[in-house]
């Protein structure tokens, strides 16, 4: 079976790459299809992005593909689950069942009590042929969506920047025009304080103009004419600016066929909270203040870690050099001990040799237990069982044993009901042959729980020297009495 990862689950990976890494261009969605910077005539959606796969798009959506609800202030819209449930029941009754599908997106400025201002929320309806299957169009091939919002949310957030003089008037207004299509947005300190969708009987400049001055008069009377910002596209007719009037502050060209995406791309200031920013992607998530000292500490963390895995890789390349330089070693040993045994037979016996400079032997331990095992333990246990058990008014109990077998000493513990006992011991053990520096290392109270006296004895035995028990036995049948007596004695 074939594992291996189809081309276009490749293909959709390679895709996701570079769509994350690459920058965002600005396109404008309307009711004719995306236009942008580099398009010379409107696409389909779907046609854009199936030839630009793998791409960042910040889209801004034509007012002609939305419907605007701003909420009346003391409605208990507390969340944006409840202000997008509120507003698709008001879209329901106006548009009916067509408007169950549309997507929606929310807005809300916070309350400011100090300024007597209380919360806004609103929320916009995206509709229309030209925006069905926006979102899965883009997943399909790979273009990732940096925002959704209404070109009127941009331009707004833009002339907010270039102008601050407009945006901190005590009254301002922005007309974005798309053709008979008006969205008239008025602020109040720089806050938005009006939202409203209007429609011109025609795309002509006359028209436009007579709609200004309804809505001039129906403003506050602070809101001059200074004041107000003409944007847009999609008048019908030459020398616009002028049948406008010169009051009126224009930014571009009225008459042209596409809006230039210029005024809608973000400016280098963060965008404003008291200016609403509906995205349909979802709210804006604010970046931590902790977001670069946790990415430092998390990059430092890595290159310590990655550091200790390239030192133990080293070891680990280190010590199998050692291993296999050991292993050739000892394949070579048996091969080259016919020429090594002379040379082995002089230099072992030479004491004089600094132990310090002798390199390591590696059956050291072999050799150590092998001399164990050659120790007369048989001739040392039975004498030593028999001093003890020869003892008088009681023998003694041993506890315990402990034996060097290359230097060829042995310290005992044991329970004594006197304290003459453990010496009388001493004298037993340093008269027989092989054995030396017998000695008596400690005497105390035995510990709660046992009685009499504990002792221990160090001394030192010779191998070679101790009798044999079968040996000891027929010595002492034959032996005169006196000797035996006399040894005792020593």
């Amino acid at each position: 079976m074939n594992n291996s990862p189809s081309p276009s689950w490749l293909g959709r990976l390679q895709r996701r790459l570079r769509a994350r890494l690459a920058r965002p261009q600005t396109l404008f969605l309307g009711i004719d299809g995306v236009q942008g910077a580099a398009l010379s005539r409107p696409e389909a959606w779907a046609d854009w992005c199936r030839a630009h796969a793998g791409s960042a798009v910040r889209l801004s959506l034509s007012s002609r593909l939305l419907h605007e609800l701003v909420c009346q202030p003391g409605l208990p819209l507390d969340d944006e689950a409840a202000l997008l449930a509120y507003a698709r029941q008001q879209f329901g009754q106006y548009f009916g069942a067509a408007a169950k599908p549309w997507s929606l997106a929310g807005w809300r400025l916070e309350a400011e009590p100090q300024a007597g201002l209380s919360e806004q929320c609103g929320a916009i309806a995206l509709h229309g042929s030209a925006a069905q299957g926006w979102r899965e169009v883009a997943a399909e091939h790979g273009v990732r969506l940096t925002q959704v919002q209404p070109a009127w949310a941009l331009a707004l957030q833009r002339l907010a920047q270039d102008e601050p003089e407009w945006r901190s008037a005590e009254h301002a207004a922005l007309a974005w025009l798309e053709g008979q299509v008006l969205t008239w947005l008025t602020l109040t300190s720089g806050r938005l304080a009006g939202l409203r969708q209007l429609r011109l009987r025609e795309a002509t400049p006359e028209a436009l103009a007579e709609l200004l001055q309804e809505l001039l008069q129906e403003a506050q009377p602070g809101l001059p004419a200074a004041q107000v910002h003409v944007m847009g596209y999609g008048l019908q007719g030459t020398g616009t600016a002028l049948n406008l009037g010169p009051a009126l502050r224009l930014h571009g060209r009225l008459d042209a066929t596409a809006p230039d995406l210029a005024q809608l791309e973000p400016g280098a200031a963060a965008p404003s909270r008291r200016l609403p920013r509906p995205d349909f992607l979802g709210a804006p998530r604010e970046r931590s203040p902790l977001a670069w000292p946790l990415a430092a500490t998390a990059a430092l963390v890595l290159a310590t870690a990655g550091w200790s895995a390239w030192q133990a890789y080293t070891d680990r390349l280190q010590q199998q050099t050692q291993l296999a330089r050991l292993k050739a070693t000892q394949a070579a040993a048996p091969r080259a001990k016919p020429q090594t045994t002379p040379v082995a037979a002089v230099a072992v016996p030479a004491r004089g040799r600094d132990a310090g400079k002798t390199a390591p032997d590696a059956s050291r331990p072999a050799q150590e237990v092998q001399a164990l095992l050659r120790q007369p333990w048989e001739a040392v246990l039975v004498q030593v069982e028999q001093a003890g058990a020869a003892l008088k008014p009681a023998p003694l109990a041993w506890l315990s044993m402990d034996v060097n077998g290359p230097r060829q000493e042995l310290r005992l513990e044991g329970l004594a009901s006197d304290k003459l006992l453990p010496l009388q011991l001493v004298d037993r053990l340093a008269a027989e042959a092989g054995w030396r520096d017998v000695m008596l290392s400690r005497l105390q109270n035995a510990e709660q729980g046992l009685t009499g006296q504990r002792f221990e004895l160090t001394a030192k035995f010779r191998g070679d020297l101790l009798r044999r028990p079968g040996v000891a036995a027929a010595e002492a049948a034959d032996a005169p009495v006196s000797t035996k007596t006399g040894e005792a004695r020593r």
